[in-house]
């Protein structure tokens, strides 16, 4: 199948684990699921996602149960590291430790030195596998406040370290009175687009304005007799992705991100899937 090399099609490693019966938090099992898809040839690549059950330290802050981090192997940014070197799997973009928004927004001053590691160990995960785009939750998503001012000066202190790595904030939820993901993520030099979460809000069109910054975008989607579908949304998900291709003129990273139940017995309709994906990329750009 032919790739098309200006807008490459990326899969978010960690959500498709399950494709070969894994956990998401399986790092040897989500390996063997991204080998298997990588020789599908439907990718160009993938998003590693890096997860907080990984951590020796302390246990997630975030949307997981604590028996999950006591039952899984841990794993430093070296260990990741040697563990991919070898294989021939092209990391396009790292997703940091969801949990990094947690620590930089505690008013605890230990809590920001561990966001600063979180967001070091991504950032030099992301430049040894030879990704250009590291992506981050910057923000606590049940905070009623949020001190931008405050988190991008503790998270750039980190971030420009890595002059070679594009950091890219994601417009994930807020509880902020006084902010929205796209107020929130606007306020960078690179943005990652989430299609949920954009479209829960209602703010889907207002990142036309700044798609300049965009340098990923998660297409959030559900399998649906061989076709992605976006769910509870104002709009389709291939109505979203000819959006952006065309009335945009976007030409960066489109990274799919599963939402539904999958297992080893949906790999077919996976493949057929992301051909189709690709089939609507090639029609949008023709």
């Amino acid at each position: 199948m032919k790739i098309q090399m200006n807008s490459p099609i990326s899969l978010s490693s960690a959500p498709f684990a399950c494709l070969g019966d894994k956990k998401y938090y399986d790092l040897l099992g989500t390996v063997e699921v991204m080998e298997r898809v990588m020789s599908e040839s439907i990718v160009d690549g993938f998003e590693l996602q890096i997860q907080p059950e990984w951590d020796s330290e302390r246990p997630p802050l975030t949307d997981t149960e604590y028996a999950d981090w006591t039952k899984t192997p841990k794993y430093t940014a070296e260990d990741i590291l040697e563990l991919l070197r070898n294989r021939n799997l092209p990391i396009l973009s790292v997703h940091a430790s969801r949990d990094i928004g947690n620590y930089l927004c505690s008013r605890r001053k230990r809590d920001w030195k561990k966001g600063q590691k979180v967001a070091y160990d991504a950032l030099f995960l992301a430049k040894e596998l030879g990704a250009k785009i590291c992506v981050f939750h910057l923000w606590d998503t049940r905070a009623t406040e949020v001190n931008l001012n405050h988190v991008k000066e503790l998270f750039l202190k980190t971030a420009d370290q890595f002059s070679s790595v594009e950091v890219s904030i994601e417009n994930i939820p807020t509880c902020d009175r006084n902010a929205t993901p796209f107020t929130l993520a606007k306020e960078f030099e690179h943005v990652t687009l989430d299609l949920r979460w954009a479209t829960m809000y209602d703010e889907f069109a207002s990142f036309q304005s700044i798609v300049h910054k965009l340098n990923n975008i998660h297409l959030r989607g559900k399998l649906q007799r061989k076709k992605w579908v976006l769910e509870r949304s104002s709009c389709s998900f291939h109505y979203a992705v000819s959006k952006i291709k065309n009335a945009w003129g976007y030409r960066g990273l489109l990274t799919l991100e599963r939402e539904g139940i999958l297992d080893n017995s949906c790999f077919n309709d996976f493949v057929e899937a992301m051909k189709d994906l690709h089939g609507t990329i090639f029609d949008n750009a023709a």
